[in-house]
This record gives C-alpha cells, sequence and structure tokens, in this order.
C-alpha cells in the first residue's frame, strides 16, 4: 500500500507557486523601473561624453555597438545639447527652411521624456523655446506684459539638468550635409538675464 498525501497537499503547494510568481513579478517590475536611476551609461552620461552644457553639439556617426545614441535612423542628423538650470533658463533658438524635418524632444536628467515637438510647431519659420524650473518660469511670467502674448515656447524641465535632442532628416545621402547643418545652427545657450 503507497501512502497518500494530505488532502491540503496540492492547494498549499499552488500557494506557493502563485506566491513565488508574485514576488518574482514584483522584483521584475522594480528592477525595470530602479534601472534609469542606477545605470551607469545611461543617456544623459553618453551625451555628457561628448556635448558641453548649454552648447549644441553634432554628435558623431559611428559605428553599430558605438553609438552615443543606439538604434538611430542612419538617414538622420543628430545633435543634443545638455541644459543644466542652476544658473537660470536656457534658451533655445532655430530658424527652419520649409520642407526641411527637424524632430525635438526634450528629456530629464533620467532620460524621461517630458516634451517633443517638429518643426510644425515654428512660428514663422522660427521657433524660441526657453526650459527653466518652476520659479524661473513664475520670474518670466511676472515680467510679461498683458498686451503682447509671448512668442517663446516655455517648458518647465522635471530636473535640474536634462537633454535637448533634435533630429534632422536627411532625405538622401547626399543631403547629410544640408542636415547637419541645420543641427549645428540650432542656438541652445543660458538665457540673458532680463534687465531692472
Amino acid at each position: 500500500m503507497t501512502p497518500r498525501r494530505p488532502i491540503g497537499f496540492v492547494p498549499s503547494l499552488l500557494l506557493w507557486a502563485l506566491a513565488l510568481l508574485c514576488i518574482a513579478g514584483i522584483v521584475h517590475i522594480a528592477s525595470i523601473l530602479m534601472m534609469p536611476r542606477v545605470a551607469s551609461r545611461d543617456a544623459f552620461a553618453r551625451i555628457s561624453a561628448v556635448a558641453p552644457v548649454n552648447q549644441m553639439t553634432l554628435l558623431p556617426a559611428t559605428l553599430p555597438g558605438a553609438e552615443v545614441t543606439p538604434f538611430e535612423d542612419p538617414a538622420m542628423a543628430l545633435g543634443a545639447c545638455r541644459f543644466d538650470l542652476t544658473r537660470g533658463p536656457v534658451r533655445i533658438r532655430a530658424s527652419l527652411p520649409p520642407e526641411a524635418l527637424l524632430l525635438m524632444s526634450f528629456h530629464g536628467r533620467y532620460g524621461q521624456l517630458f516634451y517633443a515637438m517638429t518643426d510644425r510647431g515654428a512660428s514663422r519659420g522660427r521657433l524660441e523655446v526657453v526650459l527653466a524650473t518652476r520659479d524661473q518660469l513664475d520670474d518670466i511670467e511676472s515680467r510679461d506684459s498683458d498686451e503682447e502674448l509671448p512668442q517663446e515656447l516655455r517648458l518647465q524641465a522635471p530636473t535640474l539638468q536634462g537633454f535637448f535632442v533634435a533630429r534632422a532628416l536627411a532625405e538622401r545621402p547626399s543631403l547629410m550635409a544640408e542636415a547637419q547643418a541645420r543641427i549645428t545652427s540650432i542656438v541652445c545657450e543660458l538665457a540673458p538675464k532680463p534687465a531692472g
């Protein structure tokens, strides 16, 4: 005669397996959410290695595996500006030729995207963006006149440091120099302090 297992053995085994699956799922999700905060070679660190603070920099085209930003389209010229708002707001200005695709994205220190736009957001071929903290934006808005609307897009950055990435499309390989010129024509600088 073979010994019988207790009747509660199978349900308790299923309960343990379910608990183990839940714990594994929680650990998996937590590790994915923590990865941007603990990664040593995150996007900000890679861009910091090639782009000075508050200056637009054309990112080099490199061999696969050595890119500053991996998985980019080879038909795009890529540039970045690393911003630091500790000394004041940062102003980004660009004159955009018609019918030339330009994509822009704004990221916080840990890579989180907080705003994205295309060249269609430009007014009369000009684009002006002010990146600032909440206090800096309040100061800027307190100086606005009631009769005139602001001519720039004002963005509140989620962190004091971060980066702005611009991508310009070269429709043919022969037009890559023009796409790179569109990137290098973008001005990213510390906004001048208002008078008074």
